[in-house]
């Protein structure tokens, strides 16, 4: 392939050229976009606050610090007495103050009549009662529940009878 040497000529066909006045109502260069203050900023800060003055309010150089004086000597602290913690109680006390707090009694006593407590009362009544079976754990005490009476077998019953009977017999044998 035979090689063609470019040539600035414009051809018949190629872009036609632009008069004077379409160059310069043109598509001006993009601005450049800037990165950072510009160039001698620092020093230029303090004639834009002159130029910026309006009436009573002034504008103030940022470079000048406060003018608030500063103690040079290192202040005196007392030391503060530390918030006592309250000390744990015994276990026994703690149970004894649970089981004779009132909103705790009259909590059970709602509940033993069968009123149903609001969520909040219901989950501190819960919390109270585990504290109290976990110092009942660490005291060793075990809880002793009632035994309800259970209903008897017809034929449990009818020996029962029949037992008590024959030993009242034996009783008059004699």
């Amino acid at each position: 392939m035979t090689r063609q040497k470019k040539s600035r000529k414009i051809n018949s066909n190629g872009p036609r050229a632009l008069s004077r006045t379409e160059k310069g109502n043109g598509v001006e260069g993009k601005r450049k976009s800037s990165k950072g203050k510009s160039a001698g900023s620092r020093q230029n800060e303090g004639k834009k606050a002159k130029q910026i003055q309006t009436g009573a309010k002034v504008v103030k150089d940022p470079r000048v610090g406060s003018k608030k004086p500063i103690s040079l000597e290192v202040p005196v602290t007392k030391p503060t007495a530390e918030v006592a913690k309250p000390k744990k109680l015994a276990p026994e006390v703690e149970l004894q103050q649970l089981e004779d707090n009132p909103r705790l009694l009259a909590l059970l006593d709602r509940l033993e009549q069968g009123e149903t407590l609001e969520a909040a009362e219901q989950q501190w009544l819960d919390t109270q009662l585990d504290r109290i079976e976990a110092l009942m754990q660490q005291l060793g005490i075990e809880v002793e529940e009632e035994e309800e009476p259970q209903a008897k077998d017809a034929e449990v019953d009818l020996m029962e009878q029949f037992e008590s009977g024959s030993d009242l017999l034996d009783q008059y044998k004699d």
